[in-house]
């Protein structure tokens, strides 16, 4: 029987079973090659051949991936870092924030400047916290208030979205010397939401400063002696638009120059109203050879208080050349017996002005000439007078030549000689509204010698004097029964024994300078009683009952601000012994303070002031006697 088939689960090959028939030791079985419908038996010949080996891919090594992978990420951070250069993506920058000043770029010293701040975000985020802030020089003040200063300002702008801007302005006082540069640092600090980092954006505002508030000239003489008293008049002016305050001259003097003692080299100047100017003497002596130019600088600025001995700033420098030369004519001018630099006068009155001159050379000085001319809003022209001299009206000046007197003619060596005039002030009225009037004199003096080659020299000189007018500090003190500032009780006329009130009202009136530490003081006889009430209340007035003096501390007294009125009630309780009499009800006053323009010392005593009161309108004959 042909052998049977495997069943299928049967994982023995045919070729393993022929394998395992062909080497056994038994006679190997029959092999009845089964019957394979439809398929196709082997061709006789043909060697069996192994199955073709599949081909293998190379395999690529860790070094080459690395090597690609590096490259990918190479290209894709060189595409992010173009993508985020062009477009920005959401990146924060302080080049995205713009600083715009709108402010002009040059202004005259002392201006106002309006500083419109704007800050434009061009970040794609709101940015918050902001904060700006403004260093400003030291001399710069507030807007708002010039004794206040302003040196820093810091302010926040909120927040800001992007695409939006913040404003803010900012308003200052500006000073600087003339062409001088301001550069003025500007710093914008903000942050980011997710941020702790603070962005900051800085910037400057320049500006020039195209003129001074303060202008300063200084008069002298060109040629000087050696050894003679010099004097220069320095003036400064403001040319603000505001009041400048702690104004102040600095003085820098050349080798040889020795100044009055006390004095300089810093001279307080005090405050200046727009357009207003004040005079400064300087006065000293000068050492150096024959024909030496000697030059004098000043500078006019302010100070940072009014007790500082520097100027805290420069704002203008004048300078004036003096040459030295051997002295021939020796003159001096004095005002009413003052030859000091600075002599004080009255308003409304006549002055007496004297020139004297000496020859102090060893050789005759020929065709002697001396010009005053006189100058100053103070000055009444038609008042001029020159005696032994010639008074040229057209320009104010007085002449002493030897067509006036003969002596000047031919001056020998050691001879002197001296010429006078008058002049009068303007009156106060005429004065009002004139801050620190004065009236200068230059003095010229020329001639001719003969210098030691016996050729003829010409020779000049000069000297100039401010002369001030001082302020009229008055006193009105009158006593009053039916009217006043208190109500007054007791018989009028006054009656012997019994007690009377009266108001005694002082006022003080000034015209031109202000007067500083004004006082008023006066007794009460011992029959005067005082009651205690004062108007107005506030503490300058006040009485010594050991003393009986009553004193009213007035203080500073402003030129034509109006008058300053002081009242207080007395008691008198008459005797007998005072029948038929007016009695005094207080001394004679003694006025005292200092103009502060001439800084001269004011004193002077106002009549007493009895029961004849005069000034009430009520008051009738025998009203003032005590019956």
């Amino acid at each position: 029987m042909p052998e049977e088939l495997p069943e299928s689960n049967d994982d023995t090959s045919t070729l393993e079973r022929l394998r395992r028939k062909l080497y056994a030791q038994e006679a190997p079985e029959t092999f009845t090659v089964p019957e394979l419908a439809h398929e196709e038996v082997a061709q006789p010949g043909v060697s069996w051949s192994p199955p073709p080996v599949e081909d293998k891919k190379p395999r690529i090594s860790w070094a080459v991936i690395f090597l690609i992978v590096a490259a990918v990420f190479f290209v894709l951070a060189v595409a992010g870092a173009a993508y985020f250069l062009i477009f920005g993506a959401r990146a924060v920058s302080t080049d995205r924030v713009i600083i715009s000043i709108d402010a002009p770029t040059a202004i005259a010293s002392g201006d106002t400047v309006a500083l419109l701040l704007s800050v434009q975000n061009n970040n794609p985020v709101p940015i918050h916290s902001t904060l700006i802030a403004v260093d400003f020089p030291e001399t710069t003040r507030s807007a708002e208030s010039m004794d206040t200063p302003l040196n820093h300002f810091e302010d926040t702008l909120g927040d800001i979205e992007p695409g939006k801007a913040g404003q803010q302005t900012i308003r200052a006082v500006l000073f600087g010397a003339e062409n001088e540069r301001v550069s003025i640092p500007l710093r914008f600090e903000y942050r980011v939401e997710g941020s702790n980092a603070v962005f900051v954006k800085e910037t400057t505002y320049d500006v020039a400063i195209t003129s001074s508030p303060l202008s300063v000239r200084a008069e002298a003489v060109t040629e000087a002696t050696a050894g003679q008293p010099l004097t220069f008049a320095v003036t400064v002016r403001s040319n603000a638009t505001t009041r400048v305050e702690h104004v102040a001259v600095l003085a820098q003097y050349p080798f040889g120059f020795t100044a009055r003692k006390g004095e300089g080299p810093l001279f307080p100047i005090g405050s200046l109203d727009p357009g207003e100017e004040k005079t400064v003497a300087i006065t000293g002596t000068l050492a150096g050879e024959n024909s030496e130019q000697k030059v004098f600088r000043f500078t006019a600025g302010t100070r940072a208080n009014a007790d500082a001995s520097l100027l805290a700033v420069s704002y203008t420098t004048t300078e004036a050349a003096v040459t030295l030369g051997k002295p021939f004519l020796n003159t001096s001018l004095s005002v009413n017996h003052d030859g000091g630099a600075s002599p004080v006068v009255s308003a409304g009155s006549q002055a007496q002005g004297i020139i004297s001159w000496a020859n102090t050379l060893s050789t005759p000085i020929l065709d002697g000439e001396i010009l005053i001319k006189l100058s100053g809003a103070a000055l009444d022209p038609s008042s001029v007078s020159a005696y032994g001299g010639f008074y040229r009206s057209s320009d104010t000046t007085l002449i002493f030549s030897k067509e006036t007197n003969s002596e000047l003619a031919r001056l020998a060596p050691g001879a002197t000689g001296n010429g006078s005039f008058t002049f009068a002030t303007k009156n106060p009225a005429a004065l009002t509204g004139v801050k620190n009037p004065t009236v200068t004199a230059t003095v010229s003096v020329s001639g001719r010698r003969v210098g030691e080659s016996n050729v003829p020299e010409s020779v000049s000189s000069s000297l100039v004097r401010t002369i001030k007018v001082g302020t009229d500090l008055s006193l009105k003190a009158r006593a009053l029964y039916s009217i006043g500032a208190f109500k007054n009780t007791g018989p009028w006329p006054p009656v012997a024994d019994t007690e009377t009130t009266y108001t005694i009202e002082l006022v003080l009136a000034n015209t031109l300078n202000s007067v500083a530490n004004a006082s008023v003081s006066a007794t009460l006889p011992s029959y005067v009683t005082y009651t205690g009430a004062v108007s107005p209340d506030d503490g300058s007035l006040t009485y010594n009952p050991t003393s009986r003096r009553v004193t009213w501390n007035a203080g500073e007294v402003p030129a034509g601000a109006g008058s300053r009125t002081m009242s207080f009630q007395v008691k008198l309780l008459p005797s007998v012994s005072q029948r038929g009499t007016s009695p005094i009800l207080m001394s004679a006053q003694q006025i005292t303070g200092t103009d502060r323009f001439t800084q001269k010392s004011i004193s002077f005593t106002n009549p007493e002031v009895t029961t004849n009161t005069l000034a009430d309108p009520q008051f009738q004959a025998n009203s003032g006697t005590v019956r």
